[in-house]
């Protein structure tokens, strides 16, 4: 399957503000994972620590 051809019969332009459909692709998947990681680690409790002895 040829996504470029795909793309074109759906919505007629390969490319969007001059750059090619890979780099949009790629900057999408770059933009999920980066708010993938924003939620799981804005959702981590801290790790408590261990009351410190005196000694």
């Amino acid at each position: 399957m040829i996504w470029s051809e795909l793309w074109m019969f759906l919505f007629g332009c390969t490319s969007l503000c001059g750059i090619d459909m890979g780099f949009w692709v790629a900057m999408s998947a770059v933009l999920l994972i980066v708010i993938l990681m924003n939620a799981v680690f804005w959702g981590m409790k801290p790790r408590q620590r261990p009351e410190e002895t005196e000694l």
